[in-house]
């Protein structure tokens, strides 16, 4: 039976739902965030590497990401009889499976020290990085079921910025904390600062998709509850 095949055991809002569809989103919603959370902490460092573009790429292979989108394609697969509430927990769950492995890697084999560990952005980064991808594909099955698109863009908007926000402060207080990260092998010329500044700008990315979000529940009041 196709992946795409509707499910009329779990309805959402009085309707069913497509499994293949939920996956797409989510997995295509997290990809997006993931490159958000990596530029933002590279931005809160100090340390553009969009004009290297071999660079940018390998910032993205790592640990956290690679477990979870293997895992979460397959548990979406198989789990998509669940409900969708059900189905995000598990994704939920395997990246913070995904997350405990990464830092047990970076503490035992690249000997890095647990706050710097910690402070990466696919570690705790990215547990808001799912987190951002559930919250936009909920809504967005939510309003689908209940025949309406409404507030799916400021939704994303809102989204967005919040991960950016994060990702700016993640660096800022890497940098601050315990310096820039510096390749094997090499000198660290790194002078001690503040991470005030990116901490500021960060809370005011935050505010601002904070003001997206509230500018949507007030335009769109109850639009993902479901029909009775």
């Amino acid at each position: 039976m196709s992946d795409d095949a509707p499910t009329p055991a779990v309805p959402v809002g009085g309707m069913p739902t497509r499994s293949g569809s939920v996956a797409r989103v989510l997995l295509l919603t997290t990809l997006v965030s993931t490159a958000l959370m990596g530029l933002a902490y590279q931005l809160g460092i100090g340390d553009a590497v969009i004009s290297r573009p071999g660079e940018l790429v390998l910032l993205f292979i790592d640990i956290a990401p690679v477990l979870w989108f293997a895992a979460a394609a397959v548990l979406l697969s198989a789990l998509r009889w669940q409900s969708i509430d059900q189905r995000f927990r598990w994704v939920l769950l395997a990246a913070v499976v995904a997350v405990a492995v990464s830092i047990v890697v970076r503490l035992t084999l690249l000997g890095q020290t647990p706050t710097v560990a910690l402070l990466e952005p696919f570690t705790l980064g990215f547990l808001v990085v799912v987190g951002a991808g559930i919250l936009f594909t909920r809504s967005r099955v939510r309003r689908l079921a209940n025949g309406t698109d409404a507030g799916i863009t400021l939704i994303g908007l809102a989204l967005g910025f919040a991960v950016v926000g994060i990702g700016v402060a993640l660096g800022a207080l890497r940098l601050g904390i315990a310096g820039p990260p510096v390749p094997p092998g090499a000198v660290s010329r790194y002078i001690e600062t503040s991470p005030t500044t990116g901490l500021l700008i960060g809370a005011t990315l935050l505010m601002v998709g904070g003001l997206f979000w509230l500018t949507d529940r007030t335009r769109n009041p109850g639009v993902e509850r479901p029909r009775a």
